[in-house]
């Protein structure tokens, strides 16, 4: 039989986020490519995926620059690629990414010309693609608020002329008063900027005409200086005020109601340390005149005053007091304390969840296609950070990998796929060897190199978890290797998770295992190509090495690089894999003959 045959495919018309596109068959074109999938060493846990794929140009049909070309106007960056193999009736997925340029070359005074494509997968794409700077805003914007400032805007100090402008589906602007400068972030998931005011009335905003009465809702982020200096504003023919009390820690909350003639003013029961950056809401029932005031996403009880004799509002205004402020929002309704909660959460980029849970939402977030992924149904770890600042996808995917502790990569059919915990010690493919090479096996190249030494061993397993915490684990063979620390930057929600990690970290990483360099797979065509195709990132396969000398060595492995090199007529596979991995006696899931440590 021949070797296996290849089968290069381009969607020219489709862009790449597309998940079906059209593909057109450029194999005759091509002179030569290479593909490479996997990690370096036994502590990278998120693959790479690389090729690069030698087109004849000969034509210039695959020139950008050729405006008769059959491909003109569709050799764009980013398009989709498709590399897959043919044998025996049976078609393998190689590589499946992205293009990242068209770059046209000539050769023997012009005779001769390609165009060498440079390619990537999934997980270089969404490196791209960023995640929100703020988590909060969204999810506020989704809720529909009358009035929203953001209040992150850089301020001209001193000068009154800074706008702070309102998302809400009522804009009032808000010009800041000639007191006004930036503060810090009052949350650790919000921008830098905050508003800070000195004096009260650090702006109001555009006069807008008075709205029907309904039941409203505030809330926003606030370092409140006195009662003296409120926030407030005017809803409908109602007004409303929050304040703190320095000298009794209670918040104050006054609503002016036209209609009956009556100021109502709420105190809370409990005190706070309005000093520190808070979270403040409330809602107001215009019927009822109930009010629910909610201080860090908690009920607090109020007692109630009533006064008479208010002052006519003509017009709807926002206006801020003294102190600092982010997030604030007027909404129409009554806003729920689980609503409330959501936005403190994003507010300091928290969500309570599964990895797999974690690994949807950054996804949700990009046009990246969800039916592209693959993430555990029942995955090890939870967490609960997640990064602000608009951190890019690929990395912040690269800490769920992380805290999941488990493989990331883009599988050979273009699936970003993420493992669980313990899948390369549980699935088939990873347990059981799936091709033997070298001796008694298919062939392999006359040079092999094992590496067996210290370098890829750890004795210490130093775990972050969320909020900051490390726990730090030691194996028992630190006198006999010396120290070799492994720092693992997780967002796991619990100490237990942290120790699962650790165990893994100490318990196989205090051993020393061979790893295999680069080996060829030297395989004729009268030969069965169909394992080492059929080879995935991590699946298990047998490496016997015979010495002249001696008995043959024989490693079971997982493989954690799979190149190949394509040429006309000919297919060559290089593999790269640990023992580390491998090298688990799983109890009451091993097989006679299988590997023997206890892991």
């Amino acid at each position: 039989m021949p070797y296996p045959a290849a089968v290069v495919e381009i969607a020219f018309t489709d862009g790449p986020y597309v998940v079906s596109p059209t593909w057109t068959d450029v194999t005759p074109y091509v002179r030569e490519m290479q593909i490479s999938r996997g990690v370096s060493d036994d502590w990278q846990l998120v693959a790479d995926g690389l090729a690069t794929v030698v087109l004849s140009n000969r034509d210039r049909r695959f020139d950008p620059f050729n405006i008769t070309g059959p491909y003109y106007g569709n050799l764009l960056p980013r398009r989709q690629i498709r590399i897959r193999a043919t044998y025996s009736g049976t078609t393998y997925d190689v590589f499946r990414g992205f293009i990242s340029g068209w770059p046209p070359e000539w050769t023997d005074a012009g005779y001769d010309s390609t165009v060498t494509l440079s390619c990537f997968d999934a997980l270089q794409l969404l490196g791209s693609s960023s995640l929100p700077a703020d988590w909060s805003r969204d999810y506020i914007l989704s809720q529909s608020p009358r009035h929203y400032y953001p209040c992150d805007e850089p301020v001209i100090p001193y000068t009154g002329t800074t706008i702070l402008k309102d998302y809400g589906s009522v804009p009032l602007n808000i010009t800041a008063s000639t007191t006004a400068i930036n503060g810090g972030e009052l949350a650790e998931g919000l921008a830098g900027n905050s508003i800070q005011a000195s004096v009260t009335s650090a702006g109001i905003s555009d006069q807008g005409a008075v709205g029907a009465n309904t039941n409203f809702s505030v809330s926003m982020w606030a370092i409140m200086d006195s009662t003296t200096a409120t926030t407030g504003g005017t809803v409908g023919q109602y007004t409303w005020s929050i304040g703190w009390n320095p000298a009794t820690g209670r918040y104050i909350v006054e609503i002016g109601d036209f209609p009956a003639g009556l100021t109502r003013t709420f105190t809370s029961s409990n005190t706070f340390d309005g000093s520190q950056p808070t979270h403040v809401a409330f809602s107001f029932n215009v019927t009822s005149k109930a009010l629910v005031l909610m201080v860090d996403g908690l009920v607090a009880a109020t007692t109630v005053a009533t006064a008479g004799a208010i002052i006519v509002v003509l017009y709807e205004i926002v206006q801020l007091g003294t102190g600092q402020f982010q997030q604030i929002c007027v909404w129409n309704g009554l806003i729920a304390q689980a609503t409330v909660q959501e936005i403190i959460n994003r507010s300091k980029a928290n969500f309570v969840e599964t990895t797999t849970a974690r690994f949807n939402r950054i996804i949700a977030t990009t046009p990246f296609s969800a039916s592209l992924t693959s993430a555990p149904a029942s995955p090890a770890s939870g967490v609960i950070d997640i990064t602000n600042n608009a951190p890019t996808v690929s990395s912040e995917l690269a800490k769920v990998a992380d805290s999941e502790y488990a493989p990331l990569f883009v599988n050979k059919s273009g699936t970003l796929t993420l493992y669980q915990q313990n899948q390369i010690r549980t699935q088939t493919k990873s347990t059981v060897s799936q091709a033997t090479y070298g001796s008694g096996g298919l062939p392999i190249g006359t040079d092999v190199q094992l590496q067996y030494d210290g370098d890829s061993m750890r004795n210490i397993a130093n775990i972050q978890m969320s909020g900051g915490g490390v726990y730090i684990q030691e194996a028992t063979n630190i006198s006999t290797y010396g120290e070799a620390e492994q720092y693992v930057g997780t967002q796991v929600s619990t100490l237990a998770d942290a120790v699962d990690i650790a165990n893994i970290v100490d318990g196989w990483g205090s051993q020393v295992y061979a790893k295999a360099s680069p080996v060829q797979v030297v395989l004729s065509p009268d030969q069965n190509w169909a394992s080492t195709l059929g080879l995935e990132l991590w699946d298990r396969f047998t490496l016997v090495i015979a010495p002249l000398t001696a008995t043959p060595i024989t490693l079971r492995m997982l493989a954690s690089r799979i190149s190949h090199s394509v040429t006309p007529e000919r297919w060559n596979t290089t593999l790269e894999g640990s023992a580390r991995w491998a090298a688990v006696f799983i109890l009451n899931q091993s097989t006679l003959g299988g590997t023997d440590l206890l892991g």
